[in-house]
Formats: structure tokens, sequence, C-alpha cells
């Protein structure tokens, strides 16, 4: 492991040195020192090897730890090293530090306050690590799965699979609607996940197509089923998708057949938007013809803010990584607390995903969160279930007094 400290005071790098070794004790280890931010600059760009961690301290002559951060931030090949900043600063000058990192998304571990334990450095670390070993194996299966599946011919074979995740009234605890989960059937290998089949689907350009099929079937499961009828249904399209005129065509026809059915489109974060003119088009389009637009993963990535501004959103979604640690994690639960006052402020619905305890389901509640969704309530329910779910869930909410 090789670990970079840059601190203006010998005593404090030299006694890091010494608590590294002593927590790292079986592992070959590495430190190189820097007395201030230029020389840590220059050790960085020019080092044969690989960094494993930086610790950076904030306040140094010649070049401060802001100086070393931006420059990490500039240069993408530094902007995965994990880092810590440490500092004697006082406590909203750490917070400011932490938002800063954040906005430049680099690998921040932590901003601590002087004294340091290293322990408090080092444990997250390793524990980092461990996750990215665990991702890049993920990834590995992901690929090697995919190599092995004709999306095309699963699509042809009507082997598309959906399942349907109940958002719940923050307030009465009532179920609102549903949101649409594709799976894919295979025979060799069982039950086939977004992450795994949606790439191929994109690349092997089946993106209308495959939403055509999503929609479609989501409609007949609740035309079938007058009980759900209820509920909203929402289903997930992309920014590609509302530049594909036959799919606006399509969807608006849909809409027009289930006048019964509420039916709302996720416009989901992940993507760029680089014809913005052509999907406001197919938004306006949507909207005009009594078709709700959601703006999904909210805060995640792409033009957040420049999309409030442009798109009438009936409904805004803070992504679940915000939403999963937000009792832990202040940064996360200061994020959701904005976001939700932004939204009454512009009397947009507001929906939390990825709701797994009641602590979460508690905070949300007295912040003023609308409606919550995630495995508190249910896991993804296959279409066949979802009655005999809902009958279950009403009753156990009347038990509690709901």
């Amino acid at each position: 492991m090789n670990i970079l400290i840059i601190d203006d005071q010998r005593f404090i790098r030299e006694t890091m040195k010494a608590d590294i070794h002593k927590f790292l004790v079986d592992d070959n280890v590495q430190i190189y020192e820097a007395c201030n931010g230029n020389q840590g600059i220059e050790l960085i760009i020019d080092i044969e090897v690989v960094l494993d961690l930086i610790i950076i301290d904030l306040k140094m002559d010649q070049g401060d730890g802001i100086a070393v951060i931006n420059m990490l931030a500039s240069e993408p090949r530094f902007a995965a090293i994990p880092i810590a900043v440490i500092s004697s600063s006082d406590k909203r000058t750490l917070e400011l530090v932490d938002n800063i990192i954040t906005v430049l998304r680099l690998n921040l571990l932590g901003v601590f306050a002087k004294p340091i334990n290293v322990n408090d450095i080092l444990t997250p670390l390793l524990e980092a690590s461990t996750d990215r070993h665990h991702a890049h194996q993920h990834q590995s299966i992901v690929q090697n799965r995919a190599a092995n599946i004709n999306v095309r011919q699963l699509l042809k074979d009507e082997q598309l699979i959906l399942c349907y995740q109940p958002k719940i009234n923050l307030k009465t605890k009532e179920i609102m609607g549903f949101e649409v989960l594709s799976r894919l059937c295979d025979q060799s290998n069982g039950y086939i996940y977004p992450d795994v089949f949606l790439p191929l689907v994109n690349q092997q350009g089946l993106n209308s197509l495959f939403s055509q099929m999503v929609i479609s079937q989501a409609l007949q499961c609740w035309s079938r089923q007058p009980l759900l009828t209820a509920f909203a249904l929402s289903i997930n399209i992309t920014a590609d998708d509302l530049t594909c005129d036959e799919l606006i065509e399509f969807i608006i026809e849909c809409g027009r057949e289930h006048k019964h059915i509420h039916l709302i489109l996720e416009l989901t974060e992940s993507q760029e938007i680089i014809n913005q003119d052509r999907v406001l088009n197919s938004i306006a389009r949507l909207i005009i013809n009594n078709i709700d637009i959601s703006l999904d993963d909210f805060g995640k990535s792409y033009s957040t803010y420049d999309r409030l501004d442009a798109i009438p959103f009936k409904e805004i979604k803070i992504d679940k990584s915000f939403v999963s640690d937000m009792d832990i994690n202040h940064q996360h639960y200061l994020i959701v607390e904005s976001t939700i006052a932004l939204a009454q402020k512009m009397h947009v619905k507001v929906v939390a995903e990825g709701v797994e305890t009641s602590a979460i389901e508690a905070i949300l509640s007295e912040l003023g969160c609308d409606v919550a969704q995630g495995y508190l309530y249910s896991p993804p329910i296959e279409g066949r279930y979802l009655i005999d779910w809902i009958a279950q869930y009403n009753r156990e909410c009347l038990t509690h007094g709901y």
C-alpha cells in the first residue's frame, strides 16, 4: 500500500507514520511525505507508483490543501485516489471543505479534525477497498452474463417480466401507486436484471421497442385487474426515448385508450439531454395529452436544475443514494432536506426512494416528504401477486391503526 502524507508539521507526519505502520502491521506499506501543498502536487504528478491514499492537511504555507484538492480534481487520472483531509479548522470550515470535495466528485474518505486517530482514516479506506473489489467482481460477472444473452431473441419470445414496487403516502400510509421495474427471463440464466440487459438494449438500438413492450404490458396488467386502476402507474423513460417520434405517438395513443389509468413517466437523470429542443417538444406533447412527467434520481447527475427550470414536472424523486443513509450521513440529510423544501415551494410532489428503515421513514415524515418507496414496504412484486399484496398491506395498516 502506497500512502502520501502532506502536512507542514514534521511531528504530525512522524506520528501518523508510526500509527499507520502499527495499524497495517501485516501489510507492505510505503509512506511518502511532503511538507507543503506545492511539494505534494509535484510528488503526486512525478511519483511512479499508484497511490492508495493521500492525507492532506488544509493549512500550509507554499500551497495549501485546497490547492492540492483542486489539482486532483483537474486531472481525471487522480480523481479515484482515496483522500483524507485533516485540519485544526472549526467545524463549519470542515463542512465547507467536505461540500467542495463532494461537488468536485473526488474519492473522499472524510474530513477529520486534529488531533487525528489514523484508525478513523484507515478503517473506511480498507472497507472501500473491499467494496471496490466486490464491485469489480460484480462487473466481471455482469459482463460474462451479458456475453451469453440474446436480448433481441428474448424480447421477440416475450420473455419480459414486469415487477411493481409500491409508492406509499407518508402521512396516511395509503398506497399511491407503483413503479414498473423490468426483468428478462432466460432458461439458461434465470432472471436477468436491468444492470445486465439494459446496456445491451441500448447497444443494439432496441430502446424504442423495449419501452413500447414495457408500457404495453404494464397497461395490460392494470386493465386486467380493475382494482389496480386506483393506483398510479409509473414507468421509466430516458432522454433518448423522448427523441423517438414513433414511441411518443405510441405513448399518447396508449394514454387515450386507457384514460382511466393514471400514467406517470419517470425521466431518469442518468443521461445528458443531447437534443434539448426535441426532448422538450416531446414532453410538451405528453403533458397536453394528460400524461404526467416525474424527474427521477433527482440530484444524481446531469443538469438537475436546468431540467427543473425547463420542464413542468409533477413529481421529483430523490435518489436512494441520498436517502438510504441520511440518518447517519449529515450531508445527505441536508441534500434531502433542501430538496423537499424546494419541492414544497414549487408545489411539486416529492418521492423518496430507497427507504429501508423506520428511522429513515420518520425523518422523511418530519421533513414533510410526500411519498416513500423502498424495501421497508416491499421489494418489487410480480404482477400476478399484486392484488394479494395490496390486500395484505391494507390489513396490516388496519391492524396498526393507520
